[in-house]
């Protein structure tokens, strides 16, 4: 599966998938997701290239605030420990720290993870604690462009600073 954009078409799914799995802070009803949604970039990996094709996972990079933004990531249960696949990794990276148009240009990127699973992909990626590691807690990590492992780096002139 390659990652691909989420357009406003999807979000109907995105909220369902969201929802479904008790992605935390997600508003019940899809009229108040949406405007959250608007204000992220989405990206996700969908069953087959059609346009009515499922969502497997999804990809959101919130507003950014002086190139800094929050990343989070949800799955169908199918796809649970199975879409952090060094491809799909170097395309987020990609996205997220290559110069536009062909990313968002961020300075960083942070999580919360939300249990031991969430935590040991993302550091397993790259990104560091910057609270304490403890899934009570839900820690916050963080990446930047020099944190994320070379065998994540795409070879492109926009991102041969990483």
């Amino acid at each position: 599966m390659e990652l691909c954009p989420l357009t406003e078409r999807d979000w109907p799914s995105l909220h369902k998938l969201m929802v479904q799995r008790k992605f935390p802070h997600v508003p019940r009803s899809y009229a108040a997701a949406k405007q959250h949604f608007a204000q992220a970039k989405a990206f996700g990996l969908k069953q087959g290239l059609q346009p009515k094709g499922g969502i497997e996972a999804a990809f959101l990079f919130g507003p950014p605030d002086n190139g800094v933004a929050f990343f989070d990531a949800v799955c169908s249960p199918a796809q649970e420990g199975r879409w952090a696949m060094p491809n799909v990794l170097r395309a987020l990276f990609t996205q997220a720290f290559a110069a536009p148009p062909l990313g968002l240009g961020l300075r960083a990127v942070w999580v919360q993870t939300h249990g031991s699973k969430a935590l040991n992909a993302a550091l397993k990626a790259g990104f560091i604690a910057v609270t304490p590691l403890s899934e009570t807690a839900q820690p916050v990590l963080v990446i930047t462009p020099n944190l994320v492992p070379r065998s994540l780096h795409t070879p492109t002139p926009d991102n041969q600073h990483m």
